[in-house]
């Protein structure tokens, strides 16, 4: 008996199916909450803000090119759903918008390229 456990992939998909050109992504929650200081008490409490998430993620392009048109999606504010699928069948869907999309075309190594989506994460 083996006491080791299986950590399996994380996924990003949008449209119809997993993002496959995709190397490596991060997404960030945060509510933006801050301390809350008064006149006689320093740290009184909290307020939390208005939550906002970020997805970026790091992509390569092979010979038919780019699997979706990043750099037009920012370009036109187009509003698109990301859903990144975890472990334990955990899927997180974020509606927004590409805000960036940056691409780097090395001398010795494969095209690639970077995007940054802001959004809602429905709630999970």
């Amino acid at each position: 008996m083996s006491d080791q456990k299986v950590f399996p992939q994380s996924y990003l998909a949008m449209e119809n199916g997993d993002l496959t050109q995709v190397q490596d992504w991060k997404l960030t929650t945060g509510n933006k909450g801050k301390q809350v200081h008064t006149q006689r008490k320093t740290g009184a409490g909290v307020v939390k803000g208005k939550v906002e998430t970020t997805v970026t993620f790091n992509f390569v392009i092979d010979e038919d090119g780019m699997e979706r048109n990043y750099i037009r999606f920012v370009q036109k504010g187009t509003i698109k759903q990301i859903r990144a699928k975890i472990a334990g069948g955990t899927v997180l869907t974020v509606n927004g918008m590409y805000t960036q999309c940056e691409l780097d075309g090395p001398l010795e190594d494969a095209t690639k390229g970077s995007c940054t989506f802001v959004g809602h994460t429905d709630d999970t």
